[in-house]
């Protein structure tokens, strides 16, 4: 899918096979390693609510309860527990989708309705408590770097619109049978842009979010040695059941260290 753009797909089990085929074991776990997104260190209060959680029955009734019973912290501060906070606020919004008379989530909704019920509120809910470092342009947007071609959201630094850290792309909504070919053209359209603009700024990675389906990809391009690898650091089934949502709260971890990755990229 993306061969053609000379990216190795790292998300791809089929090219983790013949990397290994064709050098080693131990030259693909140098790989892995050096193009890994580096974990980052949780607030005491997200690791809490996240183990409550997590070891709570599968029901909304009783994931609510937990919810409510452990929030409640009279110190908390956006900035120093933006991780709880992102934990809390998304938790309770498909908690309330779920209990909704009609769950959306089980309909069919096209992609732009999708978007602002799911990838629009997640990213908006994620970067709030970096709103000085990061500007969220949503719809339509386009990026000076990439010939007019527009994206469904591009992340910005703020104060300086020549740098983009993240592409957002949309493939359809919910339900909808958006079509594989479609998934794949948006994937390349993605991919050789962030490619583009790596070679034209001369930076080391760049980072994108997709939809497709039912799942939310996190994922980074990052040039390691001669090479451009393509990297998935989480992917989040649509919450629509509380066994969907404690799997989407156990991979919060995960999207934190790429929200810090992107923050780093901006900074640096």
């Amino acid at each position: 899918m993306i061969g053609k753009l000379n990216i190795i797909d790292l998300s791809s089990l089929t090219t983790l096979d013949i990397l290994e085929a064709e050098t080693s074991k131990e030259r693909l776990d140098v790989i892995i390693e050096a193009t890994k997104t580096k974990a980052v260190q949780l607030s005491l209060y997200a690791k809490n609510l996240i183990t409550e959680l997590c070891e709570t029955t599968w029901s909304v009734q009783a994931l609510r309860k937990t919810l409510h019973q452990t929030v409640f912290h009279e110190d908390f501060d956006l900035i120093a527990h933006s991780d709880f906070g992102f934990i809390e606020v998304t938790t309770r919004y498909f908690l309330d989708i779920m209990s909704s008379p009609q769950n959306p989530f089980n309909n069919v909704m096209l992609e732009r309705t999708a978007a602002s019920y799911l990838i629009i509120y997640i990213v908006n809910q994620l970067f709030l408590s970096n709103n000085d470092v990061i500007e969220l342009g949503w719809l339509e947007r386009e990026f000076y770097l990439t010939d007019r071609t527009k994206f469904d959201g591009i992340l910005f630094k703020v104060g300086n619109k020549t740098i983009c850290p993240a592409l957002v792309e949309f493939s359809g909504g919910i339900n909808d049978h958006t079509s594989l070919h479609k998934n794949s053209n948006d994937i390349k359209k993605l991919y050789f842009n962030m490619a583009k603009i790596m070679t034209e700024t001369k930076t080391e990675s760049l980072f994108c979010i997709r939809f497709y389906g039912h799942t939310i990809f996190f994922e980074k391009l990052v040039k390691y040695e001669d090479n451009m690898y393509r990297v998935v650091d989480a992917t989040i089934e649509v919450p629509n059941t509380p066994r969907k949502l404690v799997a989407f709260i156990k991979k919060i971890p995960l999207i934190v260290a790429w929200k810090q990755a992107v923050i780093d990229y901006v900074i640096d």
